[in-house]
């Protein structure tokens, strides 16, 4: 990949972050397993740390794919002996949310195959009035759409081309409030959105099969009792100050074109009525949701209905999902959540989480009160996801030891689980920390600085919600679920 780029004439410090990486990553794992004992650990737990700190680097610094670190990080638990065989090392790829992403990201892909998410999204967000109003009607459609498509990503590129084409029938420019606006809710808040549901997207589905493995069993209805309120929320107020942040009540269209009309409905695909194949998308996803919140009552697994799902999509005569939609998953997010597992299991297994519960009790000071203590491990952990490319990624790197950190006070681990999620998911400060954000940046007109300045909003907003939903909401649920 290095010599590729730089035969090209691309300088050699583009890549130096990721040299310095794997640089770092191989000092890491030497020192960790040759080197003298640090600390007093030594043997089994001394090398399973250092493989984990090194693969942390790689995942970090990404000098190499995802999958090529995560294969890596299995061979090495393996090869330095810290498990008996390789299935051992490798036991992490047995977990259900390894299935559950894969199969999640094929039925993303069969809404976008028969381009149901452009139907909805152009038949219901259309430039028939204020902007204003506008982004009243965006705002709630990304909310409905996180229902049926589990993917901020695909959302957001649904959404981009009909906010560009809305802001150009205001006769807008392009870097007019309504449109910064508008890039605001379907970068930094879409993906948010997706925390409404289990089923909503990668980061939800890594939250639910991670609470069910180590917190404990959680049905789909239970976590839309838990955390679709607190989410629509946190939707809505990011929405309300954002609209104060960029105020769109002065702009007033401009332009000829502010409806739409029977020729251009003709014309335009995307407004004529349902397809055959896009039924068929609606009726399957409406089946799942339904087979879910049965599931929930009778003991259906939620992989189930999603994996249904898939086969029926895929069977000959339907079509809408091929081999090259299995070729075109990101597999990287796939084995670094399987080789993370693995890393778990092993480190469970040799007892290395006791230096990690050792550790948070050196820094946070004792005796310091349980929130005390929630507020300074949720700021690390904070600063960690700003290295990350994946919020789902940096969450199942994260969630493990924060959730053993905080195993001596008195939190309810099940608030610990929904309380970092909803964090991690709003700390955007970096265009490269979201996809979606991403996207958003190189398409939209927001600049680094509106990133930084909006991720800090959202992050705000999403703490006071979480403080709410710990002390009020959470324990009121609570209440509900046990009667």
């Amino acid at each position: 990949m290095f010599l590729r780029a730089g035969g090209n004439g691309v300088s050699r410090r583009q890549h130096l972050p990721q040299l310095v990486g794997l640089g770092v990553a191989a000092v890491v794992l030497v020192g960790g397993t040759l080197g003298p004992p640090v600390g007093g650990v030594d043997g089994t737990v001394r090398t399973v740390l250092a493989v984990f700190a090194a693969t942390l680097v790689l995942w970090i610094t990404k000098p190499v794919p995802y999958a090529v670190s995560s294969v890596l990080c299995v061979a090495l638990l393996h090869a330095l002996g810290t498990v008996p065989t390789f299935a051992d090392a490798a036991s992490g790829f047995a977990s259900t949310l390894v299935f559950f992403f894969v199969v999640l990201l094929l039925v993303g892909r069969s809404v976008a195959n028969v381009d149901l998410d452009d139907w909805v999204a152009a038949r219901l967000v259309a430039a028939r009035d204020t902007p204003r109003r506008s982004v009243r009607r965006l705002s709630v459609m990304v909310l409905l759409l996180a229902f049926v498509l589990p993917s901020g990503l695909a959302r957001g590129v649904t959404f981009m081309p009909i906010i560009d084409r809305i802001n150009a029938s205001f006769g807008a420019p392009a870097d007019s409030q309504f449109r910064r606006l508008a890039y605001y809710v379907i970068g930094h808040l879409n993906p948010v959105a997706s925390l409404a549901l289990m089923t909503g997207g990668s980061m939800a589905v890594a939250t639910a099969e991670l609470v069910n493995a180590s917190v404990r069993p959680l049905t789909w209805v239970e976590w839309a009792l838990y955390m679709a309120p607190p989410t629509v929320l946190l939707f809505a107020c990011c929405t309300v100050l954002g609209a104060l942040y960029y105020d769109v009540s002065g702009e007033v269209p401009t332009g000829a074109s502010t409806g739409t009309d029977a020729d251009s409905e003709a014309d335009d695909p995307t407004l004529r009525a349902l397809g055959r194949d896009q039924r068929l998308v609606l009726g399957g996803l409406g089946g799942a949701i339904v087979m879910w919140v049965v599931g929930s009552f009778v003991g259906i697994p939620t992989l189930v209905p999603a994996v249904l799902l898939v086969v029926l999509f895929s069977l000959p005569g339907v079509g809408v999902l091929d081999a090259s939609d299995v070729r075109a998953i990101n597999w990287g997010i796939v084995f670094l959540v399987g080789a993370m597992l693995s890393l778990l299991d092993v480190m469970r297994t040799v007892g290395a989480f006791d230096l990690v519960v050792e550790a948070f009790g050196v820094v946070v000071p004792p005796g310091a009160p349980d929130a005390v203590v929630v507020a300074a491990v949720f700021a690390v952990a904070v600063l960690v996801r700003g290295t990350f490319s994946s919020v789902s990624a940096s969450f199942v790197v994260l969630f493990p030891v924060v959730l053993e950190g905080l195993s001596t006070t008195g939190v309810t681990p099940l608030y610990v689980s929904f309380g970092l999620t909803t964090i991690l998911m709003a700390a955007t400060f970096l265009p490269f920390n979201n996809p979606a954000v991403l996207v958003a940046y190189d398409r939209g007109p927001l600049d680094a600085t509106d990133v930084f300045r909006l991720g800090l909003l959202t992050l705000a907003v999403a703490v006071v919600v979480v403080v709410l939903s710990w002390t009020v909401y959470w324990p009121f649920v609570d209440s509900v679920v046990t009667i």
